[in-house]
């Protein structure tokens, strides 16, 4: 076992005998069934935790059984509803039955952190939300971090590097957890801003990392609350973008998982791209690779209609030299060999360091005869420096999520908490990469 793990397995047991002393929530419950000092833990937890900090409560959370984390949450939601139910019947002095408690409304009230009755369910949102964050962090900052298979369900999902099987990863439970918090919310999920932002942050950082086993839920579940949102669109569209390239499907197909091949995702990500651009018209990132799958679909002529548009809107440079590497590309697809030099040199021109235009300038130059262009493209390939600079050439970061940037999007949701529920929170896509 390293030192960075031994160090969290003593945090650990550091935070079990300190327990008594977190949480700004609800007071302890220290008496009583063991389902109810666990909620009530459980909720203390929630309020204590910073999110972004690998702190105690996602120390502690880390460490809880899967059986537990259901047993809270369905225990908080039912509770919440029923002390959303007393409420409007006007509070009782009677006790409420449940499971094998007797509670009266004021007792509900301070379990919970509801104690007034006035945004009652706003408070119940928060904490809902909260939960969805720790469980987010516990996954992305503290789970890798432990021996075994902590914090992993039965299955594994499997690694890939250069196209190499080089063993199995995690199937984390807490992603199923937030997923199902975030589903309690009420009135509805689905036209909470903070809930959309939870879903677009989390997948973002899964992509970014290649987790596509605890992605791919997370999509589903996404879409499924946000059909016609563009950002979901196409990070579903990047998704099966990714998982149709030789280097996954090398290992895909070879472990039998991939019956249908890389062309049925690339089917997919054409839809989804499309239907992003067709949401949001502006969305130039997802037009350029909308492009770019019409043109490894064999639909020359589309991709060359989309990638027009893309290259008249793209800003910033990186964005532009995808939109023009990828136009020239379906440009001299549909024969079109002159205007396919113009955007090769206007590519190169954008990062004179790229390796990728001049190939493709070099190759036009031989399929059209011109051997002296040829020379001339490949002598200022061979002068490049040897070694590859992924900041020389974007194309071999184009497979990375959005450029390794999910950061802001992360800090996009936790902002939106800081400043309450966040359901009212004004939409704005963060800024990431060159994206328009």
């Amino acid at each position: 076992m390293n030192t960075r793990r031994l160090a969290v397995l003593l945090a650990v047991a550091a935070v079990v005998t300190q327990a008594a002393t977190l949480g700004e929530g609800a007071p302890r419950q220290t008496e009583g069934p063991a389902w109810l000092i666990r909620l009530s833990t459980w909720i203390e937890l929630v309020a204590a935790h910073r999110p972004g900090a690998i702190d105690a409560p996602a120390r502690l959370v880390a460490f809880w059984p899967e059986a537990h984390m259901d047993e809270v949450r369905t225990d908080f939601v039912a509770l919440a509803a029923l002390y959303r139910r007393e409420l409007i019947r006007s509070a009782r002095p009677a006790p409420v039955p449940y499971r094998d408690t007797m509670l009266t409304v004021p007792e509900l009230g301070r379990l919970l952190g509801l104690a007034e009755a006035e945004g009652a369910q706003e408070r119940a949102n928060l904490v809902l939300k909260r939960a969805a964050i720790l469980y987010a962090d516990v996954a992305m900052l503290v789970v890798p971090l432990l021996p075994g298979q902590f914090g992993c369900s039965a299955g594994a999902s499997m690694l890939v590097k250069d196209g190499t099987r080089i063993g199995t990863g995690c199937v984390n439970v807490h992603w199923p957890q937030g997923r199902a918090l975030l589903g309690a919310v009420k009135p509805d999920p689905a036209k909470d801003e903070t809930v959309r932002l939870w879903y677009a942050a989390t997948i973002a950082f899964l992509l970014q990392t290649g987790n596509y086993a605890n992605a791919r839920p997370q999509l589903e579940h996404a879409r499924l609350l946000f059909r016609l949102d563009p950002d979901i669109l196409f990070q579903g569209g990047y998704y099966h973008e990714a998982f149709a390239s030789p280097l996954i499907q090398t290992v895909a197909v070879a472990a039998g998982s991939e019956p249908g091949g890389g062309k049925v995702h690339l089917e997919n990500a054409e839809d989804l791209y499309r239907r992003a651009v067709r949401e949001d018209p502006q969305f130039v990132e997802a037009r350029v690779r909308h492009g770019r799958v019409l043109a490894l679909l064999g639909r020359r002529q589309d991709a060359a209609r989309e990638l027009r548009l893309a290259a008249a809107a793209a800003e910033g440079p990186q964005l532009r030299y995808y939109a023009e590497l990828f136009l020239g590309q379906a440009e001299e697809s549909v024969d079109n060999l002159a205007a396919a030099r113009d955007h090769y040199l206007r590519a190169a021109a954008l990062y004179p360091q790229a390796q990728s235009p001049l190939l493709a300038l070099a190759l036009l130059a031989r399929q059209s005869g011109d051997r002296s262009g040829m020379r001339e493209a490949m002598a200022k390939l061979l002068a490049l420096p040897f070694a590859r600079r992924d900041d020389a050439d974007p194309w071999w970061v184009y497979t990375r999520w959005q450029n390794e940037r999910y950061e802001a999007r992360i800090a996009e949701l936790y902002a939106a908490l800081q400043e309450g529920d966040g359901s009212d929170r004004t939409r704005v896509r963060p800024a990431v990469g060159d994206r328009q």
